[in-house]
């Protein structure tokens, strides 16, 4: 186990194809595929319960997800880890506050209008069923606000506090935690910040730098995603592995 990790919760996700998706210009992106309930992967469902015992208690609904210098996948992480908690019945918004970005852009779920409008009208675009709940996905803005000034508005706080009581959970897409303040300012609102890592690429140091970065601010960090970890045992030799654990 890498020791870079140990100071936090860690929670490790197999990648599937469809996270690759994350950071490719929009142009090369297709139509996003839909994971219907019980397909997304079993992993999802692990890290919903250790963020519960995590948060020993405290209220643990509003959830900011980003990676550490950016390329770690976190959007397709945060996207298939909603899509999981809506198909087992709650109401879940999905925010792109990635300013930067539009990551979410192809997803079924998205509605008209995007984050700057919907917060400066204090609304949000009609949920969309998903399996047993409902997913309701807002985009990026269009044209990008200054984050700094955005994130702190009194209309972007009351919207924010508005959505708490009438989402189950709201998750937060935000842009790298390292690189920018914008993941830092919205954790400071919300309930806990969760790390997204890339196995086998990025830097002990950068994580350490970071976490201590989010404790200065005053950011609750819940715990890391390891996200694109590999089996090292090839496909073929692994059931000969079970069998001979068994």
């Amino acid at each position: 186990m890498n020791k870079y990790l140990e100071p936090l919760h860690r929670y490790t996700v197999d990648e599937t194809e469809s996270a690759s998706e994350a950071h490719t210009p929009l142009a090369e992106r297709g139509t996003h595929r839909r994971l219907i309930p019980g397909q997304a992967p079993s992993k999802y469902g692990s890290l919903r319960e250790r963020l519960l015992v995590a948060a020993n208690g405290a209220p643990l609904r509003t959830i900011v997800f980003g990676g550490c210098e950016g390329r770690e996948g976190s959007t397709s992480v945060i996207r298939e880890f909603a899509e999981m908690l809506a198909s087992s019945g709650p109401n879940v918004l999905l925010v792109d506050a990635d300013l930067r970005t539009s990551g979410l852009i192809t997803h079924p779920a998205a509605g008209s209008g995007d984050l700057w409008d919907l917060v400066n009208a204090g609304s949000v675009p009609p949920p969309t069923r998903w399996g047993k709940g409902h997913l309701t996905v807002i985009l990026s803005p269009r044209s990008t606000p200054d984050s700094e000034l955005f994130f702190r508005s009194p209309e972007f706080v009351s919207w924010l506090d508005t959505q708490r009581k009438q989402y189950d959970y709201v998750l937060f897409d935000c842009a790298p935690l390292l690189r920018f303040a914008d993941g830092a300012l919205v954790g400071r609102l919300a309930d806990g910040v969760v790390i997204v890592v890339q196995a086998e690429r990025s830097r002990r140091d950068s994580l350490v730098r970071l976490r201590n970065q989010l404790q200065r601010a005053g950011v609750n960090v819940i715990g890391v995603v390891l996200n694109r970890a590999r089996n090292p045992v090839p496909k073929v030799l692994q059931p000969y592995l079970l069998d001979y654990l068994d």
